[in-house]
C-alpha cells in the first residue's frame, strides 16, 4: 500500500483529531490572514492619505540669504550662480538610484515683481506636477494650461480685484487669471503663480530655480536613502525632509507592523502546538498499528513519512480553509476595527504562501511525534495489540 494511502486512512479514522487540528491551522493561517490583510490596507490607506499633503522632501540651494518663504520653509532670496539651482537638477534627481519611489518633482521660482505699483510675489511652477502634489487645492476657474495663464492667491485677487477671465500686464507681459484659490490661510493666499519658465523669463532668473519640491510618500519609501541619493546628486543643494510629518508616517506603520509580526507569531506558535501535541497523542495511541506497519517490513523512513504526510495533509487542507475564511473576515471586521472603508483584495499570491506557510508550520511541528513514531521498538510496539 502506497504510504500516502496510509496516511489519508488514518487519518478518515481519526476524524475527530484530524478536524481539531485542521480547525487549529484555520484559526491561526486566518488570524495571520487578517491581520495582515487589515494592515496592509491600513497601510495603502495611509501612504495615499500622506500624498495628499504634499512633498516631504525639499531641495534647496546653498545660502546663507534667506527672505523669501513659502509653505513653512525659507528660500533663498538671492544667491551666486555657483549655487543656484537649474533646470538640470530637475532630471537629475528623476535619475537617482531611488528614482522609482518619488512620486512628483515639483520645482519652482520664486521673484518679486510690481503691479500697479505694488510688489506682487511671483511663484513660478511646473503646473501639471504643481496641481498633483497640492490635491487639496480648491479654485474658481479652470486650470492653468496656456504659458500666460495665471492662478491667483485669494488674498491677491481681492487687492486687486480680479476674476477668472481678467487680463494682468505684468512686466509689459499679458497674462490671463485662469483661476483663483480659495482661501487658504497660508502664504499662498498673497502669491501669484505662473508657468516656471515663463516666471524664470520675467524674473530675470533663466534656467535658475529657487527650489525643488519632492513627493516620495509610500509605504516603502527609504527617505533617508532617497535624500543621500540627491545629495549626492546635487552636491550643490542643501536637502531637508519635512522630518515630523515622515517620522509621524514611520511611526504609525511601524506600530502597525510589529503588532502584526507580534501576534502572528504567537498565533502560529500556537497553531504547531496544537498539532505537535495531537500528533504526539495519536502516535500513543496507534502505538499497536505502528508496530504491525513495523512487523510488515516498513523502515522507520517509512512510518516518519507516513507521519509527516498526514501534517502536510493537515497543513494544505487547514492553509487553503484558513486563508478563505481570512479573507473574507478581513472584509467584515476591517471598517469595524479601523473606522476606514479599505479595500481587502484576494491575492492568489499571498493565498499560495499562507498555504505554503501552513505545510511547513504542520511538517515542523509533527516532526518530534514522527521522530518518536519511528523510534518504537516493533517488538515492544506489538505489545499493545
Amino acid at each position: 500500500m502506497r504510504l500516502d494511502s496510509i496516511a489519508i486512512n488514518s487519518l478518515k479514522r481519526r476524524k475527530s483529531k484530524m478536524l481539531f487540528m485542521i480547525l487549529g491551522m484555520i484559526l491561526a493561517t486566518a488570524t495571520v490572514v487578517i491581520l495582515y490583510s487589515i494592515t496592509t490596507a491600513m497601510n495603502r490607506e495611509l501612504a495615499e492619505t500622506f500624498d495628499e499633503i504634499g512633498a516631504n522632501i525639499i531641495v534647496m540651494p546653498k545660502s546663507d540669504g534667506m527672505s523669501l518663504s513659502y509653505g513653512g520653509v525659507s528660500i533663498p532670496a538671492a544667491g551666486s550662480k555657483e549655487v543656484m539651482l537649474t533646470n538640470d537638477d530637475i532630471i537629475k534627481i528623476n535619475t537617482i538610484p531611488n528614482r522609482d519611489n518619488i512620486a512628483y518633482v515639483a520645482p519652482k521660482v520664486l521673484g518679486l515683481t510690481r503691479y500697479q505699483g505694488k510688489k506682487i510675489t511671483v511663484v513660478g511652477v511646473d503646473f501639471p506636477y504643481e496641481l498633483k502634489l497640492k490635491k487639496w487645492w480648491q479654485f474658481w476657474g479652470e486650470k492653468p494650461v496656456a504659458v500666460t495663464d495665471l492662478l491667483l492667491g485669494s488674498r491677491v485677487a481681492a487687492m486687486f480685484n480680479k476674476q477668472p477671465g481678467d487680463v494682468i500686464n505684468i512686466g509689459g507681459t499679458e497674462f490671463q487669471v485662469a483661476a483663483v484659490l480659495e482661501e487658504q490661510g497660508t502664504e499662498e493666499d498673497g502669491l501669484v503663480f505662473m508657468h516656471l519658465l515663463k516666471a524664470q523669463e520675467l524674473l530675470d532668473k533663466e534656467n535658475e530655480l529657487s527650489f525643488i519640491e519632492v513627493a516620495a510618500y509610500c509605504t516603502t519609501c527609504p527617505i533617508e536613502d532617497i535624500i543621500a541619493d540627491i545629495e549626492n546628486s546635487l552636491p550643490h543643494a542643501r536637502v531637508t525632509a519635512l522630518a515630523e510629518v515622515v517620522k509621524a508616517r514611520q511611526q504609525v506603520i511601524d506600530r502597525f507592523t510589529n503588532f502584526t509580526y507580534a501576534v502572528s507569531l504567537i498565533v502560529v506558535l500556537i497553531g504547531a502546538l496544537v498539532v505537535m501535541m495531537t500528533m504526539m497523542s495519536s502516535v500513543s495511541e496507534r502505538t499497536a498499528e505502528i508496530g504491525v506497519y513495523q512487523a510488515m517490513g516498513y523502515r522507520k523512513g517509512n512510518i516518519f513519512e507516513i507521519i509527516l504526510t498526514e501534517a502536510m495533509i493537515i497543513g494544505l487542507i487547514g492553509g487553503t480553509l484558513g486563508y478563505v475564511v481570512g479573507i473574507a473576515a478581513a472584509k467584515s471586521l476591517a471598517p469595524a476595527i479601523t473606522n476606514m472603508q479599505l479595500t481587502i483584495p484576494w491575492n492568489p499570491l499571498i493565498g499560495v504562501s499562507v498555504v505554503f506557510m501552513a505545510v511547513v508550520v504542520g511538517v515542523l511541528s509533527s516532526a518530534y511525534p514522527a521522530v518518536l513514531a519511528a523510534k518504537l521498538d516493533p517488538v515492544e510496539a506489538l505489545r499493545y495489540i
